[in-house]
């Protein structure tokens, strides 16, 4: 079952890139396995990936840059992509908020415990 439509794969390859730049970060600055020991880290990983989907999307709202991209690959420019294009059946344009607000929380979370 494909669960993304379009470029909604992104959304999963800007996660699990955010995931691993955070692990490793975390993992050099303090020691091996904190990033799994502290759930902070999660959080900062979500927010990461929150900015880099907001720029994704950005980047799909440029309707001059995609117009360019259809005329070097010979093919019809998109329609409202950040909209027509889904991962998990969510529109690409929501999932900055849904990965702001999943990672504030945890973050918040965390820090209160």
């Amino acid at each position: 079952m494909i669960v993304w439509s379009g470029v909604g794969f992104f959304i999963a390859l800007l996660i699990s890139v955010s995931y691993v730049l955070c692990k490793w970060l975390v993992d050099i600055f303090y020691y091996d396995g904190y990033f799994l020991t502290h759930l902070w880290a999660t959080g900062v990983t979500l927010i990461l990936s929150a900015i880099l989907c907001a720029a994704l999307v950005w980047v799909l709202r440029q309707e001059k840059w995609l117009d360019a991209l259809a005329k070097k690959t010979q093919s019809r420019p998109m329609i409202a992509p950040e909209k027509t294009h889904n991962f998990f059946f969510i529109p690409v344009l929501y999932w900055p908020v849904i990965l702001l607000l999943l990672g504030s929380g945890i973050l918040i979370w965390d820090l209160m415990n």
